[in-house]
């Protein structure tokens, strides 16, 4: 008697799936990009995507390599209140990139955008759409984005130094140390003067 069920894909046919999507998005961007167009270009039928992926969001998180749920970390930065966003969103970024099972795929995806357009365009998007807006919403006045951005390149700006170039002494720093030193400077950024 035969196997039930679906025959699964092809082997490689997962990695030609994260390849074409790549492309796509990087070309049309996420919000013009279908699960359709992706399967067609890939030659499979788009229950296959969902199969592998779950869902487009969880595709395009696998063409960029981000190493976590951007829903999960905005829970960790709000959880009930929006006092003390400052604090827990600092908190919640070097928890990150202190762990080696995410600070590898960041670190990859900061080299990678840097020096190849395709994966800045990824990036790029996927802070835009699927990471930034979540923090904006939180904030009052009409430069949230901005005060967003200028939190966000404070904390990257460490980010680089200590785990990039490996500048000391911030790359020996207690975590905690850097968390507390950090905290005052994304908070000025987020607060509205």
């Amino acid at each position: 008697m035969p196997p039930r069920g679906r025959r699964p894909g092809q082997p490689g046919t997962r990695e030609e799936l994260v390849a074409t999507a790549r492309r796509m998005f990087a070309q049309s961007g996420y919000d013009k990009t279908s699960l359709r167009d992706i399967a067609s270009a890939a030659g499979v039928d788009p229950a296959l995507i969902r199969h592998y992926f779950g869902s487009k969001a969880e595709l395009f998180r696998a063409t960029v390599g981000w190493p976590f749920d951007p829903e999960q970390f905005s829970g960790r930065i709000f959880g009930d209140e929006t006092n003390g966003l400052a604090e827990r969103l600092t908190r919640a970024f070097f928890e990150l990139w202190e762990q080696p099972e995410t600070r590898a795929p960041l670190l990859a995806i900061l080299r990678g955008a840097a020096t190849h357009e395709e994966s800045a365009v990824l990036v790029r998007q996927f802070i835009e759409q699927r990471l930034y807006p979540q923090i904006a919403t939180a904030l009052t006045g009409s430069d949230a984005e901005l005060r967003v951005d200028l939190a966000m390149g404070q904390l990257l700006g460490i980010a680089y130094l200590r785990h990039i170039l490996r500048i000391e002494p911030i790359a020996s720093q207690p975590t905690d140390e850097l968390i507390a030193r950090a905290v005052p400077a994304v908070r000025a950024h987020l607060e509205k003067p």
